[in-house]
């Protein structure tokens, strides 16, 4: 019995450390900003959001049905991925935020998340309720990954591993998260203020701003969250990922004239009196649209 209760609080232990070694962001240090105050980062304006005591309130006495704990997918047949492609734009979506795009030669990967579980442990922690359309072993060369954020459900370490190591491919974050990358060994990794732009290839990668938040659960507001356009000479495509609706939407029709491919988010928008403030509703995603105007 001493040997299995050793055993474990070993792997307790493990997982512990782990676990703790993904939890926080290290302490970012740069130049103060409109977006940094020299220790946090925050929306331009500030960082407004819902009552945590009325949320925690509403989840108390919230009566929503339980999901399934897997939702059963109707073809699980290995997608048909063209290696690249040289002309127009291709788009899958994997899981989630999670999109592979191909557009002018390159293999684009956005918020890679492969792991059943969205949380610093395989053990615990919320887990996925679909399976991802194209699994890790079966993607294309990857030549870019671009982040948005740290949550656990666009932040995925595990799986930013696999790729770094087999795909060799630029990681583009925003600022604060290289460093957290560094513990893990985790290569080619490039940093980014909003309207920095990154010149791959030809193809320009540009940071952009968007209202939400980061939390490493034990870290709010130690790297930059944001949004991303791809540019080329012929095509404009944005990502805008976890957002509440905002004026950076007509800001980017103002700025780029024309947007062909627009990735609007729907997030976890009840109970709206929290949620307005760090994603948007059905209606908001259909006006970030109709700001927007994109082609496809």
């Amino acid at each position: 019995m001493i040997y299995i209760l050793t055993s474990i609080v070993t792997l307790l232990v493990i997982f512990g450390i782990y676990g703790c070694k993904t939890l926080s962001i290290p302490k970012y240090e740069g130049p103060i900003t409109d977006h940094f105050d020299g220790k946090k980062f925050h929306n331009i304006g500030g960082n407004e959001m819902g009552s945590f005591r009325k949320l925690m309130a509403y989840q108390f006495s919230n009566r929503a049905k339980n999901w399934p704990n897997l939702v059963e997918q109707s073809d699980q047949a290995t997608p048909n991925i063209i290696p690249r492609i040289t002309d127009g734009i291709a788009y899958k979506q994997i899981n989630h935020a999670t999109i592979l795009i191909q557009h002018a030669g390159l293999n684009i990967l956005t918020d890679p998340v492969f792991s059943k579980r969205a949380s610093p442990f395989e053990w615990m922690g919320p887990k996925r309720k679909r399976n991802p359309s194209i699994q890790i072993e079966d993607l294309p060369e990857i030549d870019v990954i671009v982040i948005s954020h740290d949550h656990y459900d666009h932040f995925d370490v595990k799986s930013l591993k696999k790729l770094s190591e087999k795909h060799n491919c630029k990681i583009l974050v925003g600022l604060g998260l290289k460093a957290f990358l560094d513990k893990f060994d985790i290569s080619n990794v490039i940093e980014m203020d909003w309207n920095d732009i990154h010149l791959y290839n030809n193809v320009e990668f540009i940071f952009h701003s968007a209202v939400h938040w980061s939390n490493r659960m034990a870290s709010p507001y130690s790297s930059l969250w944001g949004s991303w356009i791809i540019k080329t000479e012929e095509k404009t495509i944005y990502f805008a990922v976890d957002t509440a609706y905002g004026d950076h939407f007509k800001e980017i029709k103002d700025t780029y004239k024309q947007i062909d491919l627009a990735l609007i988010p729907i997030g976890a928008y009840v109970p709206r009196f929290f949620m307005q403030h760090v994603h948007m509703a059905p209606e908001d995603a259909f006006q970030a649209h109709i700001d927007l105007q994109p082609t496809e």
